[in-house]
């Protein structure tokens, strides 16, 4: 995201530099249109990548190194991946068109969403659109922060029920390899109502229901209270400068949770840090950062820290048996 200036506040470089329009009625001004190409490509990938994971979940069985052989000779196994692809593209999707939207709103100009294809446990790193405009005041800063996780968060609640409604119940031995994803605080209570399990030890298998939760997970990472992350815009819109000691103090709780805990909050954590900056870490203000947020808006920050919590799960992956 590019990153405000207010002169008359005595702000310097590299952090600020002086707005490239203005906020007029008509926002700003329009580019010419040039087919998005490369997020075609990109969402094509990224589809193509959560459909292979996702036949993989649905036949857990099969030995990952090797699943390329089994997809040659069981195409169909393809169309197993379809379910959690579709959720989860369509949770992702409602994620970034929330942020692009309400930029649209706020006349900030924002590219349209870049999927990132992976090659790990659920075929994606999510997606990012790019801020090309500079944010007027801490009341867009927190619809165009909040829009994005509270919306992907209103479809995963969609894709939790359904996924409940139509998972089956696989025994589990303890000797078999699995990866599996630890409920958080809202699957705990969803799965209470909605799907009692006589036996403890028994694996929920829904590619819906994965989708959900990964879905979920994207939510609460991003609302993390770091820098420009979704997290870091609610914050600041909230609290102010005051946001820059509640980075830091977020980024070493989660190396510590990194060693007590998953490492993978201390690798988030260094990545982070890595991509951002040091100086990154501090938000930068919005070009009017005087104004302060109305009743609904505090209410809806409040909203979004009740999301982060519902969220938020300590050791998210459990693995069984040998996996490598």
């Amino acid at each position: 995201m590019s990153e405000p200036t207010d002169q008359n506040q005595g702000l310097t470089p590299p952090y600020y530099s002086p707005p490239t329009y203005s906020y007029g009625p008509f926002g700003p001004p329009e580019e010419p249109f040039k087919f998005p190409w490369l997020n075609l490509i990109l969402f094509l990938l990224t589809v193509g990548s959560t459909m292979f994971f996702g036949a993989y979940m649905a036949h857990y069985d099969a030995d990952i190194h090797k699943f390329w052989i089994f997809l040659k000779y069981n195409p169909e196994w393809w169309l197993d991946g379809l379910p959690f692809s579709i959720t989860l593209m369509v949770i992702l999707l409602s994620h970034e068109l929330g942020h692009y939207f309400f930029s649209r709103h706020h006349r900030v100009a924002s590219s349209l969403p870049y999927f990132i294809p992976a090659p790990n446990l659920v075929g994606t790193f999510g997606a990012v659109i790019f801020m090309k405009g500079k944010i007027r005041d801490r009341k867009a800063l927190l619809d165009i922060g909040a829009a994005g996780p509270l919306a992907g968060f209103v479809v995963s609640l969609f894709a939790l029920y359904i996924g409940l409604k139509t998972a089956k119940i696989i025994p589990y031995e303890e000797n078999e390899s699995m990866i599996l994803f630890s409920p958080n605080i809202l699957f705990y209570l969803a799965m209470a109502k909605w799907l009692p399990m006589a036996d403890p030890a028994a694996v929920i298998q829904s590619p819906i229901l994965d989708a959900a939760w990964v879905g979920m997970f994207v939510t609460m990472l991003n609302l993390l209270p770091i820098g420009q992350l979704d997290g870091g815009h609610i914050a600041y819109a909230r609290l102010g400068e005051k946001t820059h000691y509640l980075s830091w103090a977020v980024i070493g709780l989660l190396l510590v949770m990194g060693i007590l805990f998953w490492f993978g909050w201390a690798f988030f954590a260094l990545f982070t840090l890595a991509l951002m900056g040091p100086r990154g870490v501090k938000h930068p203000p919005p070009l009017d950062p005087g104004i302060q947020l109305d009743l609904p808006r505090r209410l809806v920050a409040d909203l979004a820290l009740v999301v982060f919590i519902l969220t938020f799960i300590p050791t998210p992956f459990v693995v069984t048996g040998l996996i490598f």
